[in-house]
């Protein structure tokens, strides 16, 4: 496992001197405003020389820009997921049920709540012509798992699932509970909308009403999602500067620091660094 410092950006940022910011990253004025404009948190350096990074980020921040620095250890410390398949609002505490037991969070406990939901890309029309379904208005989600009971399509269509991930800290223990859309009864809201986006933004909701010291971040709401890719990038595709999902630079990064990172969804890896960010804010 290599040792890195990353440089994390955290944003909104604020007005920022692009000439400034993108000289200390190599890159031009125009292309680092693409970089602040995105509203998620992503990685923008990586280097074994900490001082260097911490410099950086001294730098950047007086370009106006906001961003954190991490070990990239840190990255595969974030607690792995403990789907949730039902939950209750009680009193005083939040009970979430999963497959083997239950987990109650009092409601005046400290967390970090992360909310995620993909844009969808523009429907396939031609897909209905197929035949089973034929509605335009069918989601892209549904679309894939009418084709893929499982590998890459499957895995596809799940990073296009909107979720909620609950990290929880016990002491010095960490933990994770995940409310997946597709995959959670919402009895627990008391009532139940026809639409389970709709039903998910309620959670989410009545979560930040319920908890007055968590810290909950709906940056990665409307996101959206870069195709996976192994390190060459196909005719035609976007550009992505530095570490951006997918890129070459961030699959050998992730693969250098825990080679089980490198397979690690988009969704799931912004989840991380928005946790990581508003853990060290």
């Amino acid at each position: 496992m290599t040792s890195y410092s990353l440089l994390i950006a955290n944003p909104p940022h604020g007005a920022v001197d692009a000439e400034r910011g993108g000289a200390w990253l190599g890159l031009t004025a125009q292309q680092f405003l693409g970089k602040v404009r995105y509203g998620v948190p992503e990685i923008w350096l990586a280097d074994e020389d900490s001082a260097m990074v911490a410099e950086c980020r001294s730098r950047l921040e007086e370009a106006g820009c906001r961003v954190a620095v991490l070990d990239a250890r840190e990255l595969t410390r974030v607690p792995e997921r403990s789907r949730v398949r039902s939950f209750e609002f009680g009193e005083t505490n939040f009970v979430a049920h999963l497959d083997e037991y239950d987990v109650e969070v009092a409601y005046d406990e400290p967390m970090v709540g992360v909310y995620c939901r993909p844009r969808e890309p523009a429907p396939d029309l031609g897909h209905a012509a197929r035949g089973r379904r034929t509605s335009s208005m069918l989601s892209y989600r549904d679309r894939i798992l009418e084709g893929s009971g499982s590998g890459a399509g499957a895995r596809e269509a799940e990073d296009h699932v909107a979720f909620l991930d609950l990290f929880l800290t016990n002491g010095a223990t960490a933990g994770r509970i995940t409310v997946l859309q597709n995959a959670v009864n919402f009895a627990g809201l008391g009532r139940v909308e026809p639409r389970a986006a709709t039903n998910m933004d309620n959670l989410v909701g009545t979560s930040e009403n319920r908890f007055p010291h968590g810290r909950f971040d709906r940056r990665l709401v409307g996101m959206r999602l870069r195709s996976r890719m192994g390190g060459m990038r196909p005719p035609g595709a976007e550009h992505r500067h530095g570490f951006s999902y997918a890129s070459p630079e961030l699959v050998r990064l992730l693969g250098s620091v825990d080679e089980r990172l490198a397979t690690v969804s988009q969704p799931e890896m912004c989840s991380r660094l928005a946790y990581l960010t508003q853990r060290t804010g």
